[in-house]
């Protein structure tokens, strides 16, 4: 019999000390909420979003259909490529982009011309963005229409938050 009362006290033992444990916690994690939760975000994950909509945009060949029109005087060209940068943007996130192209001479030299008017972006002129980020990006038309084959044009890219 006094072994039966043994194990019984032994359970006792274990439920009151897991209760306590339960109790600990819960007390600790009600108590210790943050009040505000921050966000930090590192510039590096506004760079790689850039580069990523860059390199999408341009292996969907879109570069060169954009800008075949922008080359034969389609002033709606900087709208078609604002609506494609932003559709791949999460909501929330600026851009401002500038396009130039490239043309390089007989002896070297490289002469770049800008081809926007600053109508790239999503953002207001008079908007300045808390954090951002820049990248340049070359590159050389490979797609469709052969006409834009072998064309080489820049950007620079700013993506960021409002401030």
């Amino acid at each position: 019999m006094a072994v039966r009362r043994r194990g019984v006290t032994r359970v006792v033992e274990l439920v009151l000390a897991t209760s306590m444990v339960v109790a600990t916690v819960l007390f600790v994690m009600a108590f210790t909420r943050p009040i505000r939760s921050v966000y930090l975000r590192e510039t590096s994950d506004l760079r790689r979003l850039a580069y990523n909509v860059l390199d999408n945009l341009a292996e969907a060949g879109a570069f060169e259909r954009v800008l075949a029109s922008a080359l034969e005087g389609d002033a709606s060209w900087e709208g078609r490529l604002r609506l494609l940068v932003s559709a791949s943007l999460p909501p929330g996130v600026l851009f401002r982009m500038e396009v130039y192209s490239v043309a390089v001479g007989a002896d070297g030299g490289v002469e770049l011309s800008r081809l926007d008017r600053g109508g790239v972006t999503n953002a207001d002129p008079d908007v300045a963005f808390r954090e951002a980020e820049s990248v340049l990006y070359t590159y050389v038309c490979v797609h469709d229409p052969d006409s834009m084959r072998g064309r080489v044009f820049h950007f620079i890219l700013v993506v960021g938050y409002a401030g």
